[in-house]
């Protein structure tokens, strides 16, 4: 009995010296089971790569993490994020795009992640500048960039030959551009697909507004609409002109992505993220390259997917969503490859694998010039694309030719000029 009390005593201590070491080695992770939740905000059908990325993380982590998944719109996780977090029900990590930074933020619901960053060996050198300079608001780091998703050209190739044009010339001007919309315009086919409403129109001037030298949609000091001039009225006269004077944009065209898949458009401005819908289509040639440069220099509008962790005194969650992050970011050539979204680290930049993406080169090669909004709180109420929106209002009434560029401008510069005066 004395000898089988001392074995008992002997694999005892054993196993809690094997418990000790595990604690000092900082794999305490490992030791139990530790469930976070993560919430996607991504888009339809992207949303899909990411979550097939969280069971790889769950499959595949050796910490003991376990993942939980919820999957809503921008617009629910945002609003649902500022309620969760009063009563305690925030998730651990979370998407978000860029833009909305700012806002949060100010809410007090994210978490400075800059020193758990440095410890898992996330490097400003690692990154696009823009993307991770962005992630970080009067010094504090916020975020982590996934991606990011600037507007390029989309060009029919098949179009292009059957016009006489060649497919591996695209647009790079205003004259080539012009050009190739008249050429491509004829019957019921037109040469540029160019929405109404919506996000991606005014997106598309603030663009044209940066491509002018001295081109800036609010004041350096965020206080103000800078866009009331004659930069902001040349940009939004352009657009008018596409559909009234040069007749290449479809009257009250709704939907220029089913247009440019239905090959009623032959030219179509969008972000990466089209890329995911337009390859399910085999009979769909086409080719992608920067906006061309209309004004005085190149730029383009962008945001990125971002990934947080929200404000907490659990140390070990914090750094159970810091190892999924990390994980996330080191799969981010997945993330190109499926969903279609720029790469932000560099080495995937520089791979031969990105390489081979000739679709994403023209988006590669744009983010040099990529321009976010600007850092605002009240980011939505702004460069929101509701229909109520004063940016979308700006657009529609100057495309259905209700009013002039220099009215509408007007009008949209005094309501953000409302809107900025009571942040």
């Amino acid at each position: 009995m004395k000898k089988l009390l001392l074995v008992f005593e002997i694999l005892m201590v054993s196993v809690i010296l094997v418990v000790f070491s595990m604690g000092l080695s900082g794999n305490a992770l490992a030791a139990s089971k530790i469930e976070i939740t993560f919430w996607n905000g991504v888009g339809a059908p992207e949303n899909v790569v990411l979550t097939e990325l969280i069971s790889k993380f769950n499959e595949t982590n050796e910490y003991g993490i376990h993942v939980n998944e919820e999957i809503m719109d921008w617009s629910t996780l945002y609003t649902k994020l500022l309620l969760d977090y009063r009563v305690g029900a925030a998730p651990d990590v979370l998407t978000m795009q860029q833009s909305a930074l700012t806002q949060q933020a100010s809410f007090g619901v994210l978490a400075d992640i800059g020193k758990l960053a440095e410890e898992v060996g996330f490097k400003k050198e690692d990154f696009v500048e823009t993307a991770w300079e962005g992630t970080q608001l009067n010094g504090t780091r916020y975020a982590i960039p996934l991606d990011m998703h600037p507007l390029a050209l989309y060009y029919n190739t098949k179009l292009f030959r059957d016009a006489g044009l060649d497919p591996d010339n695209p647009p790079k001007n205003e004259e080539e551009f012009l050009s190739c919309a008249q050429k491509l315009t004829k019957d019921d086919r037109y040469g540029f697909g160019l929405a109404y409403s919506g996000g991606i129109p005014f997106r598309i001037w603030m663009s044209l507004v940066w491509q002018h030298k001295d081109g800036k949609i609010l004041t350096d000091d965020l206080k103000r609409a800078a866009f009331d001039n004659q930069i902001g009225i040349e940009s939004l006269q352009f657009l008018q002109d596409l559909v009234y004077k040069y007749e290449v944009v479809p009257k009250e065209e709704a939907s220029p992505d089913d247009d440019f898949v239905k090959e009623i458009v032959a030219m179509n401005i969008t972000g990466p993220w089209a890329m995911y819908d337009f390859n399910k289509y085999e009979s769909l040639e086409y080719g992608t390259t920067p906006l061309p440069v209309i004004y005085d220099q190149p730029a383009t509008w962008g945001d990125s997917h971002v990934l947080v962790l929200t404000a907490t005194d659990n140390v070990q969650k914090m750094e159970a969503g810091m190892k999924l992050i990390k994980f996330l970011s080191d799969e981010s050539l997945i993330w190109t490859q499926k969903a279609g979204h720029l790469p932000v680290r560099k080495e995937v930049l520089e791979s031969e694998e990105f390489k081979n993406l000739k679709l994403s080169k023209a988006f590669a090669e744009s983010l040099p010039f990529t321009h976010y909004y600007p850092p605002i709180v009240k980011r939505e109420e702004v460069f929101g694309r509701e229909a109520t929106s004063p940016l979308v209002v700006m657009i529609e009434s100057v495309m259905l030719n209700r009013e002039t560029p220099e009215d509408a401008i007007r009008k949209a510069a005094d309501t953000i000029n409302q809107i900025l005066a009571e942040e």
